[in-house]
């Protein structure tokens, strides 16, 4: 599977800053591992888009590696309005 694309915003004071997310999933060890300095909220969605994308019918991978990268990976990313963007690279 191509890596998969989708933008959203992050925050930073009064400054919105663009983030892409990307999510590839490939042969290796089942995990899913999200990169790009997420803080401990973000770092819940694993589990609560795993359950989105479960719950509308679609299917998780659980026979691969799922990574989710959240660029630029020097800027932190904080909250859970970034599972929306992720839910959605994962469908595709």
């Amino acid at each position: 599977m191509p890596v998969a694309t989708t933008q959203t915003i992050a925050l930073q004071g009064a400054v919105g800053h663009l983030i892409d997310i990307q999510v590839d999933v490939s042969p290796g060890l089942v995990t899913t591992v999200l990169v790009g300095r997420p803080d401990a909220a973000l770092s819940e969605a694993r589990d609560r888009c795993r359950m989105a994308v479960s719950n509308s019918g679609f299917q998780w991978p659980t026979t691969r590696r799922t990574t989710i990268l959240l660029s630029p990976a020097d800027l932190p990313k904080r909250g859970t309005h970034f599972d929306l963007s992720v839910v959605t690279s994962c469908d595709t």
